[in-house]
């Protein structure tokens, strides 16, 4: 036993000089020490921009007559039932109506000229035509717009249809978040052949008004050791850095979780936050 841990000694010192040897030399022949960057801990966000389509369900609002006084200011929440749109020929009458009843909305079928909404939602005066359009048609579909089109209700959720061709980043049921400039929630339904669908429940206010946009999908976030990609090496056995501790080189392997612009986060492990990374690329 006393033999084989003198062993194990001798074998260790031999391995420590000729590592700080190999060093030495480096140095010696350099005539300087190596240029190192102290790693440090970070997080970063996963994202991608992508230009697309807003679909969401919307009705639009058809008033015939000469003209049409709207009820309504654009962005308005309105409940289903309400007037939204007054014929010109019977504004008066309508005018009145509310002066004698105390501001109540005339029923149904009380007064003629009288446009009323669909259903609750939100009052838009933007009419592109592709209101009637399917999820699957309206980024391709051509617009028509109906005659005597006055705005439209929007309601419920809204889905951006992305193209992008990143989609091996996203998969379906994956949740995400979209920056409107607010963040909101968003569910991937299907990311395949350069185009996601992503449900979203909230935004509706800030996208009633949108139909091609370009917006900024968080994929996930991750926590690691920043390092430059520079300081990166590749051998059979892997990617790696050099550490410099206590004046010697050491090798470390590099689990790279994200590639950013001119760096890399790596897995906290062998690399651990206030090392000094050698940034030599001739090691």
């Amino acid at each position: 036993m006393k033999t084989g841990a003198s062993y194990l000694r001798y074998a260790a010192a031999a391995v420590f000089l000729a590592a700080a040897a190999w060093t030495l030399a480096f140095f010696i022949g350099r005539e300087q020490s190596p240029e190192t960057v102290r790693a440090e801990r970070a997080e970063v966000r996963i994202s991608i921009v992508a230009e697309g389509t807003v679909w969401r369900r919307e009705t639009v609002i058809v008033c015939g007559g000469d003209g049409a006084y709207l009820a309504h200011k654009p962005g308005d929440r309105v409940s289903g039932g309400s007037v939204i749109a007054v014929e010109n020929s019977v504004l008066d009458d309508y005018l009145t109506h509310l002066e004698l009843s105390g501001g109540a909305q005339p029923d149904r079928g009380e007064m003629r000229g009288l446009t009323y909404a669909p259903e609750a939602g939100i009052f838009s005066t933007f009419v592109d035509g592709l209101e009637a359009c399917s999820l699957e048609e309206v980024s391709s579909a051509e617009p028509f717009i109906p005659q005597g089109a006055v705005g439209k209700i929007v309601s419920g959720g809204w889905y951006f249809i992305a193209e992008t061709p990143e989609t091996d980043k996203l998969r379906r049921g994956q949740s995400v978040t979209i920056s409107l400039p607010d963040e909101v929630s968003a569910t991937v339904i299907s990311a395949e052949n350069g185009k996601a669908v992503l449900r979203c429940r909230d935004g509706l206010e800030d996208v009633v008004n949108t139909r091609r946009a370009a917006f900024r999908i968080t994929v996930s976030e991750a926590q690691g050791i920043k390092i430059p990609d520079k300081a990166l090496h590749r051998d059979e056995n892997g990617t790696f850095v050099y550490v410099l501790r206590a004046g010697i080189a050491e090798r470390c392997k590099a689990d790279i979780l994200h590639t950013g612009d001119g760096y890399v986060l790596v897995r906290e492990g062998e690399i651990r936050e206030g090392m000094q990374i050698i940034l030599d690329s001739n090691l």
